[in-house]
């Protein structure tokens, strides 16, 4: 290769294209107000900054718009990467940029854990940029420029630079993101968090975050930023004076922003933290409650959900005017036969309108998936059954969908054709028209808004044409209008703050039901597969009958399998959560 690194190089930085169908993805809203997907590549703009600066950069969000003949001829590298959902996406672009003859970098969460699926990429850049990068560098300038480059060091992220915010349009998108931190403290067994990232979080300096809001200030950008951390409060000591330099910073400069999070349930125990949040005008935080079962939290390791009624810890943030969002899972080994009325309910008496409810899946290197393949209970993608526990897993999403429908990549406890009718009756209940749009004003009430933030001209225009584009359709919808003109008026009474954050959450209920109806007729089909076509147990109690069938020793299969016990050894040990 005659390229090297200290050219002038033209770098062709590519966002792969995101599974259409998911609860994750609010396209709707993003096009409600003209622009045309959630959030930029923030990690492919941190890669922007980190690479040599006299490099020429180009940005394609292909989520945003395809790729020009020109950008394709004109690049002499291409970088792209991502997440589990966006794999497909970044083989087709691996195999395109290869089929055009371009030197091809790839890097990101889904190559970190599964290198061997990309190794059509001249170059696997894997873990975090800031270590991994430099050591590419250094190999190219050497002379080999092709390989693997990678560490399990974590980075010191106080010295990230700014992310190019400079090479996205803020027009073509619902919010942008920034990070604070990586990594989270708490050892949940199905989280790929802590296998990527560490359970030490790592926090940026105060000043170095108000430089990253003063950035896109600088850049003309206003309203809604969501800081994408693992766990927004991992490091409590350190994000306090992030967010007391935040607060001073938006009050000198009028509120230019308002922000969404990632946090786990004890956020409701700091009220000083709440104090904070709110006063830098945080308006909403995801929280994984995963199910509101204390049994099913203590065997999945999630015992930080355990301490106090989650019910309360909600509505403890909503105190502190905070709107909370939530995921939910079912198909854990220890959750009871019928889960669906318990979840259903919590969900309904907490208010959380945004309720993200989906399958338990087994990613790849969790503690999750390692137990199971020990258990010789994991599936693999083109669905057979793995009985032998050596033998390497990887999990491939070309033609799955988002976690809700793809999930259950392993043999169950209970029979899987009942967890997924049990779904079924999930989502068909959570997401219908009376019961979202009651969680929706009852929210509202609860919430003590203190809404300091002032849309400008530019967010004052997008904001209304979402609002007219997301209530005609709401109001032409037989089956959302009476509710969302109970609501409207109901809201109005509350003062325009209200008013407005009602509209906001009424306006995903067209994204919502638009994705329970693809989900209903998906479980259907998976519902007739596991009951005609698969080959693998429906059950463990299918698969312990197999195994003993080909003379497993009985004593061996109890010992293996007897996972309804394995709350209460959890419960004993000294394991962290």
């Amino acid at each position: 290769m005659q390229l090297h690194p200290d050219q002038n190089l033209h770098c062709l930085l590519i966002q792969p294209r995101f599974a259409e169908s998911n609860y994750w993805n609010f396209v709707e809203a993003a096009e409600a107000i003209g622009a045309k997907a959630t959030a930029p590549p923030l990690g492919l703009l941190t890669v922007a900054a980190i690479l040599p600066q006299h490099w020429t950069f180009k940005v394609v969000d292909l989520n945003v718009r395809d790729i020009t003949e020109q950008e394709w001829s004109q690049a002499d590298i291409v970088c792209t990467g991502g997440m589990l959902p966006q794999q497909a996406g970044t083989l087709e672009v691996i195999r395109e940029a290869k089929r055009r003859e371009k030197y091809t970098i790839v890097g990101g969460p889904d190559p970190t854990s599964q290198p061997q699926m990309y190794d059509e990429a001249d170059a696997l850049v894997l873990g975090e940029g800031e270590l991994s990068i430099p050591m590419w560098m250094k190999s190219w300038r050497e002379g080999h420029p092709r390989g693997t480059f990678s560490t399990k060091d974590s980075p010191d992220i106080t010295t990230t630079p700014i992310p190019r915010f400079d090479l996205i349009r803020f027009d073509d998108y619902l919010y942008v993101g920034l990070q604070s931190s990586r990594g989270c403290p708490y050892n949940c067994e199905f989280c790929d968090v802590i296998e990527l990232f560490g359970r030490k979080p790592r926090v940026k300096t105060p000043e170095q975050f108000v430089s990253e809001l003063k950035r896109l200030q600088e850049l003309g950008y206003r309203g809604w930023i969501d800081i994408a951390d693992d766990n927004f409060i991992g490091n409590r000591l350190k994000i306090k004076p992030v967010l007391k330099s935040v607060k001073q910073w938006s009050e000198e400069n009028k509120y230019p922003f308002f922000f969404s999070t990632e946090a786990s349930v004890n956020l409701a125990d700091d009220e000083e933290l709440l104090d904070l949040m709110q006063a830098c005008q945080f308006q909403y935080v995801f929280l994984g409650i995963e199910t509101p079962d204390k049994q099913v939290l203590v065997q999945t390791q999630k015992r930080i959900n355990t301490v106090k009624p989650l019910i309360d810890q909600v509505r403890r943030i909503y105190a502190s005017g905070i709107s909370v969002t939530a995921g939910f899972i079912i198909g854990f080994d220890s959750e009871p036969e019928n889960p669906e009325q318990t979840i259903t309910d919590f969900v309904q008496e907490s208010g959380i309108s945004l309720a993200m409810i989906g399958l338990l899946s087994a990613l790849p290197n969790t503690q999750l998936t390692k137990r199971l393949g020990r258990e010789k209970r994991l599936i693999s993608y083109d669905h057979k059954w793995i009985q032998d526990s050596s033998e390497f897993y990887e999990l491939r999403a070309e033609k799955s969908l988002d976690q809700t429908m793809g999930g259950l990549n392993f043999v169950t406890v209970r029979d899987r054709v009942e967890i997924y009718r049990q779904l079924k009756n999930i989502i068909q209940e959570v997401y219908s028209p009376r019961a979202f749009m009651d969680r929706v004003i009852d929210t509202t009430r609860r919430l003590n808004l203190k809404s300091k933030h002032r849309p400008n001209l530019w967010e004052l225009r997008r904001m209304l044409r979402g609002w007219a584009v997301l209530s005609s359709r709401l109001i032409l919808n037989r089956e959302s209008r009476y509710y969302y003109l109970r609501n409207a008026w109901k809201s109005f009474w509350m003062g325009p703050s209200k008013f407005i954050f009602a509209h906001q959450l009424m306006g995903s209920y067209l994204h919502f039901a638009r994705q329970t109806k693809k989900m209903l007729v998906q479980l259907d089909l998976s519902i007739e597969f596991a009951k005609n076509q698969a080959t693998y147990p429906r059950s463990v109690a299918e698969l312990k009958a197999r195994l003993n069938r080909v003379e497993l020793p009985i004593a061996d299969c109890e010992n293996k399998f007897d996972l309804m016990n394995r709350p209460t050894a959890l419960a004993s040990s000294p394991a962290s959560d």
